[in-house]
């Protein structure tokens, strides 16, 4: 049980940020907001390195991703199929979870639903150090761009760039001023 408290943290977060994350007249778009100056391009994330990545390709795909700034972890981590992770046909988009199956090491969960009354589009990352939560609405106070290159009941595809986003110390609650790249493609 001790290797699913972050897996919990993670999940409550990621409900906490979807019922109070949406404001009025928000929601509805599925590309998210509007990229920030100058970003460049998202790039494939490494597969290892700092803050403990993970177990990498799944059989039914995966997502890469990098964190920089105040808080580094990179790695890749499996799609949770088979019950752990649900398209929402009635609001047109995933509730996907990339986990290592052993429950050790960081979590992510990327919500693609993008009917009318929800946030938008939400990656989030936990660990035993941190969570970060980036959403797609510019009312989010980040400036992160999400692609979403296939959201279907087949699957999910795409990636999201962060120039600027926020990751919360687990242990302190202070706040960590981070970068984040991530690329998924994943199917039941």
């Amino acid at each position: 049980m001790r290797h699913l408290r972050p897996f919990a943290a993670l999940v409550t977060v990621a409900a906490l940020t979807v019922a109070c994350g949406s404001s009025p007249g928000s929601g509805g778009e599925s590309q998210g907001a509007e990229p920030s100056t100058g970003s460049q391009p998202s790039q494939a994330a490494a597969s290892s390195g700092g803050g403990g990545g993970g177990g990498g390709g799944g059989a039914n795909g995966s997502v890469t991703y990098e964190i920089t700034g105040d808080y580094q972890a990179s790695g890749e981590l499996p799609f949770l199929a088979g019950g752990l992770s649900l398209w929402v046909e009635s609001a047109g988009g995933w509730v996907a979870n990339f986990a290592n199956q052993s429950g050790e090491g960081p979590v992510i969960l990327i919500n693609t639903q993008a009917a009318e009354g929800t946030p938008g589009q939400i990656f989030t990352y936990g660990d035993t150090s941190v969570i970060m939560t980036a959403i797609s609405t510019a009312e989010a106070g980040n400036s992160c761009t999400f692609n979403l290159t296939k959201n279907d009941s087949t699957g999910l595809a795409g990636d999201v760039h962060c120039d600027s986003a926020i990751a919360s110390d687990v242990s302190s609650g202070a706040q960590k001023h981070v970068q984040l790249t991530a690329h998924w493609d994943a199917h039941p």
